[in-house]
């Protein structure tokens, strides 16, 4: 892993979203502790893991004629969804997970150019 390129993928992230970066992390499967990040949140790291595991796991045992891989978790959270949650599956061992003010950032500019930008780069940096 190239934990340099990691930490300067996540500050070109929060430099991307124009402010409204509220934390990011590159976190463990296995244990979900951040291996880099931005506002670091241990705790939400360990729980974002097991959310995307239980999610994974309803999927496939739900019947639903839909792929049983996880890949990306969008949440918007609160009455006027001002919080957005992402968690995307990086490779076997890693997941990158980003809190979002969705009234500062963009959410177009973070679907559309800031994950496509910053996920095949991130997957490169995490061999």
């Amino acid at each position: 892993m190239n934990l340099k390129t990691v930490n300067a993928l996540m500050a070109e992230v929060e430099d991307g979203l124009q402010g409204g970066l509220a934390a990011a992390d590159v976190f463990s499967k296995s244990s979900g502790m951040s291996v880099a990040g931005i506002r670091s949140s241990p705790k939400a790291c360990a729980l974002f893991n097991i959310l995307c595991e239980r999610i994974g796991e309803t999927i496939k045992k739900s019947g639903l004629p839909v792929p049983d891989y996880l890949h990306q978790t969008m949440l918007r959270l609160g009455e006027d969804g001002q919080v957005m949650i992402v968690v995307i599956d990086l490779d076997p061992k890693y997941r990158w997970g980003m809190a979002v003010d969705c009234s500062k950032a963009s959410l177009g500019i973070l679907v559309s150019v800031v994950i496509p930008d910053t996920l095949p780069r991130l997957r490169e940096a995490l061999r």
